[in-house]
């Protein structure tokens, strides 16, 4: 169990591992390759990039959201400590998901008293085979975090204090996550079909009913792999891009 730093996806080497795919920046060079499916096949994916980049030292690795589940907490009912947040934490989820919770590693965001925590839940199992496989070329994990806190760290910037929505799309799969204030207080994961568009409309009016949330906010949207538009309006909402038309899985690195 760890904490997330803002900088903890940052540095020169780092890969992403998506369903049959992995991408890996390491000395200059960015490479990627598809192999196989779903965890099998990521890894699959990667070695040839360790052996054509020959990375060194410490890598920073971000998960797709297939692999990894993310949450946003309450805020705890006191400030905690780092160690007693690794107590509440697990406590938190296991009320709600049960015994499958305690096969999840976490890892989340110092936040201030009074604000909601995101945390994500990654298998220990993904992640044990992980750092096998990258022992076996003599590397090391310097970190590992899901899509939604590498890409928040890469462009919450870019929002400043505005509200609005921040979605995440790749083939499969998409995280939307109410902003508030510049504040991630929500996010919801769901599958995508072959029309994402609509799909993030009707997930975004979904949740603004349920959520009670203001009708109102641009949507910045992150898109790899996945055709969205780039501009227009979505829900009502205008549609700001944040990533070019087009990016590939490579927009999954830090």
């Amino acid at each position: 169990m760890s904490r997330l730093s803002p900088d903890s996806a940052a540095g020169p080497a780092a890969l992403a591992l998506l369903p049959g795919r992995a991408v890996l920046r390491a000395g200059g060079r960015l490479l990627e390759h598809a192999e196989g499916e779903g965890w099998a096949g990521a890894l699959a994916s990667l070695a040839p990039l360790l052996t054509q980049a020959r990375p060194t030292g410490a890598l920073a690795g971000v998960l797709s959201h297939h692999f990894a589940r993310t949450f946003i907490l309450p805020p705890p009912p006191v400030r905690l400590n780092a160690e007693e947040m690794a107590g509440w934490l697990p406590d938190c989820l296991a009320r709600d998901y049960g015994p499958e919770a305690a096969g999840w590693q976490l890892v989340w965001h110092d936040t201030a008293p009074g604000r909601p925590v995101p945390v994500a839940a990654l298998e220990r199992a993904l992640v044990a085979r992980l750092q096998e496989r990258l022992a076996q070329d003599g590397l090391k994990l310097k970190s590992l975090a899901p899509w939604f806190a590498s890409a928040w760290n890469r462009h919450h910037a870019a929002l400043g204090r505005q509200s609005g929505w921040l979605a995440l799309l790749e083939p499969g799969r998409m995280a939307l996550a109410r902003v508030e204030a510049g504040r991630p207080v929500a996010l919801r994961t769901q599958h995508v079909t072959r029309t994402p568009a609509e799909d993030l409309k009707a997930m975004i009016q979904r949740e603004t009913l349920h959520g009670g949330f203001a009708e109102s906010g641009p949507v910045w949207t992150v898109a790899v792999n996945v055709d969205l538009p780039v501009g227009g309006s979505l829900a009502g909402h205008p549609i700001q891009a944040l990533l070019p038309a087009g990016t590939g899985a490579a927009g999954l690195l830090p």
